[in-house]
């Protein structure tokens, strides 16, 4: 038993066009999706970091990673960078209520 199938379908010039514009809008959102659970495990991570700051309050130094190094700084020096970091993660993207 063999059936024939119509493999090849004419598609009209403006189908074609609307087709490429859903995959370019899809791979976008796929791309912004991405983008915001980075972002959500970055702000979590430096949720934590914020809490085990509180924890080792008691300390006078401690290392904070700069890049690719780890320098020692107060707890409050810490705490103001992580700070600063959880505020420029949300306004980096979030602009005005819509994503960059």
């Amino acid at each position: 038993m063999t059936t024939k199938t119509d493999t090849d379908m004419h598609v009209s010039y403006e189908d074609q066009q609307k087709i490429n514009k859903f995959a370019r809008h899809n791979a976008r959102l796929d791309d912004i999706v991405e983008e915001l659970k980075s972002k959500e495990n970055e702000l979590q991570a430096l949720e934590d970091a914020e809490s085990d700051l509180m924890l080792s309050e008691d300390q006078d130094k401690i290392t904070f990673r700069v890049g690719d190094v780890f320098v020692f700084v107060s707890t409050e020096e810490a705490q103001q960078m992580v700070e600063e970091k959880k505020e420029n993660n949300q306004n980096k993207f979030i602009f005005n209520g819509k994503f960059h």
